[in-house]
């Protein structure tokens, strides 16, 4: 057997003389008590005692006869009392002996068995998966401990189960139906429980095993544990994952303004995590379990690279959308699903005076797949939130709290807000009201000055995002902005646009499953030429499809997250979950806030989760595993060593004798009960020679007794 890597550190009870060692080796700093009746003894043989004779040659009799006898018994009180305390020290000291033909081969032992059952170990090497090569050390742990000892066995990934000791004979027989999950490596809340459960116990061995491949993107935000001092932690190291892994990093189109008929790029990323080149890989994408490309490319070690496909939508909806490339190491992490909305028809809702919604109709008109209803203000209360994608709100003078608060629950269930500031507004009641609503941002002014002959332009720089994305630096006459509102955005709104002089001209704002975008002037010609350039018609239209497609990803949860789902208006109250993987379940609506929602407590599985009501689909979402669980490099040793200070820290490879390495830092079996009878015979010798002792100095009194 070969162990990796010991710890230096000596066991502070090691072992001594014929194995015998002691679990408070501090206690022994007493045995200098021992030397007291020695002491004692010094200070007391030069005193003398008067003794009244009759006859000194009496005297001379007595110290032939029986002083031999008195010097032979001082001297046994001397010896009997020094070991006496020797013992009584020893005995605190808890001292230990290990050899199995004494009583128990060890002594009590208290154990934690932890192991990692998370995504990383279902990779494979030598045809064999990780959690395959950790149920082997698990068992392996397991043997080291009997019946006697109080044992727990837990599996972690992002949870643990229960901590509570069984005997390990039941432990070793549930070994073989512990299974790595899809969930990412999260070993605190296994830690926090071990440390508890070893402090509470008051066996002699306090041990914890750990049974990880120990990779570092699992460990390394792991701080140290200062709990685990008089323990000792064995780290059981897995075999290295295999040396071939490539992964699917994510899948995405190419910009967030999608819809039917108009092409788009899909795009995949890839990367070599494994040691070998990979050559004439074929990347595949799937819409709807239909294949729509393939490619094939190369790839070096640690080289990441994007792949692109060309995708025309030709019906919208909810649309399913998975990458796949061959199985290699590790296979979970070669296929990638998302979902994506592609609206059909834009319905939008104009709401403002006629000559405020003017320009935003206009652009609006000039293009496809939009619908236009336009309202005033007054109407927005009977407002139908089912029938809106997007609400465009041109330079609202006044806002009721009601009407504010419609306006805000159509957004909050996936409506988008496009929201204009013109003339006439109260500051008082935006800062107060409105913006913290929709928007989180301060207005502390106008900017600029009619009369147009002052200007402001358009930051290019800051043309990043999908409505502006080169349309600054497109072909078109720029707008200029002859007033706009000074408006200090606030958390956890963002800026994605700036005017030239610094001051922020377009903010988003994500509310629940809807976003705003906030344009801080207006359309009027007072305040701006946008309306009559170039520019307004593709923003506007970018906008609007921008705000109802939603964001990339809105639809995307990490494998192991708790879902909620908002039911559309008109279904059952009940529906059923399709996982991935597995049979389905029925889950009934919940109130959360002012809506229902349907509730998945847990999203196992990765791949298209798919609610069905009224036995149609319903609503669907993608669960996807975390990208950091391909990454199996191993955390180094000393750091791992130093995450539990003041305990000794033992590595173990899989093919280490365990044996042998828990035995050289364990206790065996406990003597201090043996050498306390010992101590206690001692004290029934020296109480017996002292009796004898009195009586030979008051014999009158022996005879009075009598």
């Amino acid at each position: 057997m070969r162990s990796r890597n010991h710890s230096c550190s000596i066991h502070p009870g090691g072992p001594g003389l014929f194995g015998i060692s002691f679990a408070n080796p501090a206690v022994l700093h007493g045995l200098w008590a021992a030397t007291l009746p020695t002491l004692i003894h010094l200070l007391n043989r030069r005193r003398t005692v008067t003794v009244s004779f009759s006859n000194v040659a009496l005297l001379q009799t007595l110290q032939q006869d029986r002083m031999r006898r008195v010097r032979i018994k001082q001297w046994v009180l001397l010896a009997v009392r020094t070991l006496l305390i020797a013992l009584l020290v020893m005995a605190f000291a808890r001292p230990t002996i290990r050899d199995a033909s004494f009583g128990r081969g060890h002594g009590e032992t208290a154990a934690v068995v932890l192991v990692d059952r998370s995504l990383s170990m279902r990779q494979t090497t030598e045809g064999r998966s990780l959690m395959d090569h950790a149920k082997d050390l698990a068992t392996s742990a397991l043997e080291q401990l009997d019946g006697r000892d109080e044992v727990v066995l837990v599996a972690f990934d992002t949870q643990i189960d229960g901590f509570v000791a069984s005997p390990v004979d039941r432990l070793r027989l549930s070994v073989p139906g512990l299974e790595a999950t899809y969930l990412s490596t999260d070993p605190v809340p296994a830690l926090d429980g071990a440390r508890r459960w070893l402090r509470e116990s008051e066996a002699l061995n306090r041990e914890l095993y750990v049974v990880s491949d120990f990779a570092r993107s699992g460990w390394k935000e792991v701080e140290a544990y200062d709990g685990f001092d008089g323990s000792t932690v064995f780290l059981l190291k897995v075999p290295d994952a295999g040396t071939t892994n490539v992964a699917v990093c994510s899948i995405r189109p190419s910009g967030a303004l999608l819809s039917v008929g108009e092409p788009t790029l899909l795009v995949a990323e890839v990367e070599n995590l494994g040691a070998e080149r990979v050559t004439s890989l074929p990347v595949q994408v799937f819409v709807e379990d239909q294949r729509i490309g393939q490619r094939f490319i190369q790839l070096d070690p640690g080289e990441r690279r994007r792949v692109t496909f060309r995708y025309t939508p030709d019906r919208g909806g909810a649309r399913a959308i998975r990458v796949e490339i061959p199985d290699d190491d590790f296979a979970e992490d070669n296929v990638r699903s998302t979902v994506i909305h592609i609206p059909v028809a834009i319905r939008v809702v104009v709401v403002g005076d006629d000559r405020d919604r003017y320009y935003v109709e206009e652009g609006l008109a000039s293009g496809s797949g939009v619908v236009v209803n336009s309202i005033q203000a007054s109407e927005l209360g009977g407002l139908n939130e089912a029938e809106v994608d997007v609400l465009v709100l041109c330079s609202l003078r006044t806002l009721g709290r009601g009407t504010l608060n419609a306006i805000r629950r159509v957004v909050s269930r996936g409506a988008g807000l496009l929201l204009l500031m013109g003339d006439g507004l109260d500051v008082r009641l935006y800062n107060e009201r409105v913006l913290p609503a929709l928007c989180p941002a301060q207005v502390t002014g106008v900017e600029g000055s009619r009369g147009r002959t002052r200007f402001t332009s358009l930051d290019a720089d800051h043309d990043g995002h999908p409505v502006l994305d080169d349309l600054l630096g497109a072909d078109l006459t720029g707008p200029r902005f002859y007033l706009n509102y000074a408006v200090s955005a606030m958390s956890p709104s963002r800026v994605v646009a700036v005017y030239k002089n610094g001051m922020p001209a377009l903010l988003e704002h994500r509310l629940e499953r809807g976003r705003a975008l906030l344009l801080t002037s207006h359309t009027d010609l007072e305040w701006s030429d946008q309306a009559v350039t170039g520019f307004f018609a593709p923003f506007v239209h970018r906008a609007v499809r921008y705000l109802a497609t939603g964001g990339y990803g809105r639809d995307d949860v990490t494998v192991g997250q708790r879902v909620t789902r908002p039911v559309q208006v008109g279904r059952d109250r009940d529906a059923v979950v399709q996982s991935p993987i597995g049979p389905s379940e029925t889950v009934w609506a919940q109130q959360l806030g002012d809506r229902l929602h349907w509730v998945i407590e847990q999203a196992h599985t990765p791949g298209i989760w798919q609610i069905y009501s009224g036995e149609r689909v319903s609503d669907r979402f993608a669960a996807q595993i975390d990208p950091r669980e391909s990454d199996s490099d191993p955390m180094d040793d000393e750091i791992l060593k130093g995450l539990f200070p003041g305990s000794d820290v033992v590595f173990a490879e899989a093919d280490a004798d365990l044996s042998a390495v828990v035995a050289g830092y364990r206790h065996g079996a406990e003597l201090w009960r043996y050498v306390l009878a010992a101590a206690l015979i001692f004290l029934a010798i020296e109480l017996a020679l002292m009796s004898g002792e009195t009586r030979e100095r008051d014999p009158g009194s022996a005879r009075n007794a009598s």
